[in-house]
């Protein structure tokens, strides 16, 4: 004969249509429209199949093999984290949601503890309660975690981007290249053109590049430092490096740092620097 415990997972599962047809009505309840009036079909029926296996990995809490549990837990955790990110729901709406499972569920163990009374100790009745709340607390503890490391994943990604937009490297002509930047730069951007631009330049086989920063509104002391880092740094790779656009507060910023730009070409625009090696707007001809 199967144990009581045994009985109790089977139990669960075997009610796994009904607890989810309740927590479904207990759900317009919530406060978020993704689980409380949502008229999509196919989220309906993903949120079912989702709720149905947060059902079966709380029930196999109750198994003698914990190893059945964590299996499930890290599925589980994997599937809804992701779901709820790829729907941009915010994390209170999915706890708010979970603590109506946690209710629902247990109603039906209470339920199961009633029909068999005779079989069901209060030492027993003690045990499952420590073993429910301890597995709820690894549900909400596991899909809090999955849910930020999915995130910040998408976060590290959007700002890879962002720092490679940051800094467009422009071919303009085979070897030589511009790099107009734009907007202010604080220091993760200054240190982002740093290792980002060496690197786009080896590839593109650039051996010069223009610089501008006309459009950069201020210049400070350490935007001034990176720029020069940039240059020496593109010189030891063999890149000659050209500087438009500076204006007389940034070059008084660079003399101030004790920023020796001698040695580098520097204009006052960049259609100046272009015709520098000849790059200039043909003349028009009648």
């Amino acid at each position: 004969m199967n144990s009581i415990d045994q009985q109790l997972y089977e139990y669960i599962v075997e009610n796994t249509k009904f607890i989810t047809e309740k927590w479904s009505r207990q759900r317009r309840e919530l406060s978020g429209p993704f689980y409380n009036n949502n008229t999509n079909r196919v989220i309906e029926e993903e949120l079912n199949e989702q709720h149905a296996l947060t059902i079966k990995t709380l029930a196999t809490a109750f198994l003698e093999d914990s190893d059945v549990f964590i299996s499930y837990l890290d599925k589980w955790a994997n599937t809804v984290a992701q779901s709820r990110v790829d729907n941009h729901i915010p994390i209170h709406e999915v706890l708010e949601a979970l603590s109506k499972t946690r209710q629902t569920v247990w109603e039906f163990i209470e339920t199961f503890i009633f029909e068999n009374n005779e079989s069901v100790t209060t030492v027993k009745i003690t045990s499952w309660s420590a073993t429910y709340n301890t597995a709820f607390d690894k549900l909400n503890y596991m899909f809090s975690k999955k849910y930020n490391d999915i995130n910040h994943s998408r976060l590290m990604d959007q700002q890879t981007l962002i720092n490679e937009l940051g800094s467009p490297l422009i071919p303009i002509l085979e070897e030589v290249a511009v790099l107009p930047l734009v907007g202010d730069i604080d220091t993760n951007r200054a240190r982002s053109i740093l290792e980002i631009t060496p690197q786009k330049c080896v590839e593109s086989k650039i051996n010069k590049i223009f610089i501008d920063v006309s459009a950069v509104p201020i210049i400070d002391m350490m935007v001034a430092n990176e720029l020069f880092k940039l240059t020496e740094v593109l010189g030891l790779l063999g890149i000659k490096t050209y500087i438009s656009g500076v204006r007389p507060e940034v070059a008084q910023t660079a003399i101030q740092l004790g920023l020796d730009f001698s040695g580098l070409p520097t204009f006052s625009s960049l259609k100046q620097a272009l015709a520098k090696i000849g790059v200039k707007k043909p003349t028009d001809s009648f």
